[in-house]
């Protein structure tokens, strides 16, 4: 049965609907200890067979923030500060992660976030574990 999990930052600035056959428990849910990462409390949640759409009310309040590597977009609102995921183009295909804890109820339906240090990957094998485990991504921008 599809589900339709909703994501929006605190303002409504930016907002997602990703769409997805699995059960939340069987999602993948990791926690990244970069800096960036654990400063924000994120939990990345993807499905590699759903689908993610991003809108965007207001572009000027909108921070694609870069770091480390500098392949993907950090989308951050301007407004009130929240992340809401990330998005990176690989293949002619952009795919992306949400913040689980802008969900319903903080994601606690998706239960505890696995550990996930990925400072040692190079540039190719980042992209090709998000192409695997991240989902593909329209990002709508009025």
């Amino acid at each position: 049965m599809t589900k339709t999990i909703k994501s929006t930052c605190h303002c409504g600035n930016l907002k997602a609907t990703l769409t997805t056959e699995k059960e939340p428990q069987d999602m993948w849910l990791h926690a990244c200890q970069c800096d960036f990462c654990r400063s924000h409390n994120m939990r990345s949640l993807s499905d590699s067979e759903g689908r993610i759409e991003l809108h965007v009310a207001d572009e000027s309040r909108l921070n694609r923030y870069h770091f480390g590597m500098k392949m993907v977009d950090f989308l951050i609102c301007k407004n009130c500060g929240n992340y809401i995921g990330a998005v990176q183009q690989i293949d002619d295909q952009l795919f992306g992660i949400l913040n689980a804890n802008l969900t319903e109820n903080r994601g606690e339906q998706f239960g505890d976030a696995k550990l996930a240090f990925f400072e040692k990957e190079t540039r190719e094998k980042r992209s090709a574990r998000r192409k695997d485990v991240w989902t593909p991504v329209t990002l709508n921008i009025a």
